[in-house]
This record gives C-alpha cells, structure tokens and sequence, in this order.
C-alpha cells in the first residue's frame, strides 16, 4: 500500500467526521423549535379532528385536549410535554387563526370554509 493511498484514505475519513459532526450540531441547534413545531401539529390536529363532529370549540376544551402531549425527535432523549395547558391552548388557537384554519366567533372557534 502506498503512503498517498493512506493519506487519501486519512483525509476521506476526516471529511466523512467533519460532515457527520456538522449535521450533529445542526440537529441539536434546531431541536427545541422543531419539538415545539411537533407540539403545535399534534395540537393542530386534535382541534381539527374535534371540529370535524362538532361545530365550535372554546379555550377551555382546547385546553383539555392538548393536556399532556408529548413530542419527542427520533434518536433523541429529550422532549416537550405540554405543561401549561391554558397557555399551549391560547397559543394554538392564535396561530390557527393566523393561519386561517379556524375562525373566532364571539369567544369560541369554527373551522375556517
């Protein structure tokens, strides 16, 4: 074997580590607002399953459906679990909003047409 091939070899390594690592960091950097964007999806998708049987919804029965949902990232220890249900529940609701999913009516909400 010749020394360039060990050296070419050495470097290959040394990227493949470098790339590896990066993507690491990356991941990490973005991992409380990709579980925050699971959180607020999971959430999403309980309001839109309950408006699909019944017409409008409150705070206080968003609140008690997002109670304790958890997100978690694949090879990942950490997670997010909604702890304040009333503060998760106006949050949602303004992003839904926002969003033109749902529409606010006299306190409560409707799905958007």
């Amino acid at each position: 074997m010749e020394i360039s091939t060990v050296v070419i070899g050495i470097i290959l390594f040394a990227i493949a580590t470098m790339i590896i690592y990066g993507w690491g960091l990356v991941k990490q950097k973005n991992q409380s607002s990709d579980l925050m964007n699971m959180l607020f999806s999971k959430g999403n998708s309980k309001v839109k399953k309950y408006l699909k049987k019944n017409e409008y919804i409150t705070l206080p029965q968003v609140a008690e459906l997002c109670d304790g949902i958890e997100a978690k990232l694949p090879f990942s220890k950490n997670k997010a679990i909604v702890k304040d249900k009333n503060d998760f529940a106006k949050q949602l609701m303004q992003y839904m909003v926002k969003t033109g999913q749902v529409e606010e009516e006299n306190g409560s909400y409707k799905k958007s047409k």
